[in-house]
């Protein structure tokens, strides 16, 4: 009797195996293919060093982290599909858009799902107002609008500035807008606003057009590519003139400009030369883990977005979607690499920024700035 006792028994443990603990599952949508691809990677490369070190620390309310990676092909159509692809895979909560079109196109679609949505770098003001499931790690446009002109007035000492706006991209768009209207706030004067469109290869025309204004500086509201490409042009053509622009410029604009770039400036969320204890640890787990020689904002803002979430759910001791969302809301004094972060009501992060300059092929910070 005790041996068939035994004998059913183990047959309940064999055929009923514990099951280990189902995994969190949640997007990540950027751009793996396409033209944002070159910095969308490096988000998603960072992202994923977060998650594999919140899994090896026993994962979240002790279950691991899983990404649905999907490559929303550098567009906003691609991005309002793969929102829609996430969904079918029953993801609780969605990372990315890093670019402000990409976002737009996505978050509609995870705010009518009710499923929370957090981009590391869409600074583009109406991504957290199509609604109370969008989220960002970034300051917002209107801020690096107010922050660039102040930074003008007052550190480059500037009253006439040129604008250059890539007019198929909201992101140059809005900066530009904010930059005019906080720059003449002050006083100051625009004294061109000029356009230039997607994948444009010579920009001689638009070049010759800015030399025939009288301004001090430019305020070039464009990613890194296109931004390095038209510096490097106006120096050829002899403009020295100082550039500055928004955290569309990176360390990827040394790709197309080297040896050009001396006297320009940009703002962005976070620098490595940061002396903080969360940088330095943060400096030293990512070239541990990646090699990479030159470290840039968005990681940083991707590894905060990551940690971010995770700390939500921990508070919300749920991966219910809705309490997450909520707990996300409730966010106020989190620690992160990219610097003290708490929500404001509109669930875009209270933070500081920071100015650096290129300098002999070096970028090193001039100032950073506290809201």
């Amino acid at each position: 009797m005790k041996k068939t006792v035994l004998l059913f028994c183990l047959s309940l443990l064999f055929c009923n195996p514990v099951k280990a603990e189902e995994p969190i599952r949640i997007a990540a949508i950027f751009s793996q293919s396409g033209e944002a691809s070159a910095v969308n990677i490096e988000h998603l490369t960072t992202a994923r060093m977060a998650v594999k070190e919140i899994n090896a620390n026993g994962g979240v309310l002790n279950r691991p982290i899983q990404l649905i990676e999907i490559d929303n092909l550098s567009t906003a159509l691609g991005s309002r599909q793969a929102a829609l692809e996430a969904i079918q895979q029953n993801v609780v909560a969605a990372m990315g858009g890093s670019w402000s079109s990409h976002a737009l196109a996505m978050a509609p679609v995870f705010q009518e799902a009710g499923i929370p949505m957090i981009s590391p770098i869409a600074t583009n003001p109406g991504v957290t107002a199509v609604g109370n499931y969008i989220f960002r790690t970034c300051f917002i446009d209107s801020f690096q609008g107010e922050m660039l002109a102040k930074f003008a007035h007052e550190y480059l000492k500037v009253r006439k500035v040129a604008i250059l706006t890539n007019v198929d991209q909201i992101y140059s768009i809005d900066l530009s807008r904010q930059f005019a209207k906080s720059f003449k706030a002050l006083g100051n004067t625009i004294v061109a606003e000029l356009d230039y469109v997607d994948n444009m290869q010579d920009f001689q025309g638009l070049v010759q057009d800015l030399s025939t204004h009288d301004f001090q500086a430019v305020m070039l509201a464009g990613y890194s590519r296109e931004s390095a490409q038209i510096i490097k042009t106006a120096r050829i053509m002899g403009i020295g003139n100082v550039f500055f622009g928004g955290d569309g410029w990176s360390h990827l604009m040394q790709n197309y400009a080297k040896g050009y770039l001396n006297n320009t400036y940009y703002l962005t969320h976070w620098h490595k030369e940061l002396k903080d204890p969360k940088t330095s640890a943060f400096m030293k787990k990512i070239a541990t883990e990646f090699h990479y020689s030159r470290i840039n904002a968005g990681m940083a803002l991707s590894y905060d977005m990551v940690y971010l979430l995770a700390d939500a759910m921990e508070r919300a001791q749920s991966t219910e979607p809705s309490k997450i969302r909520d707990a996300l809301e409730k966010t106020s004094g989190f620690i992160g690499v990219t610097g003290e972060i708490s929500f404001d009501k509109n669930r875009n992060p209270i933070k500081p920024a920071v100015i650096v300059q290129f300098q002999d092929e070096q970028t090193i910070v001039v100032q950073q700035i506290t809201p």
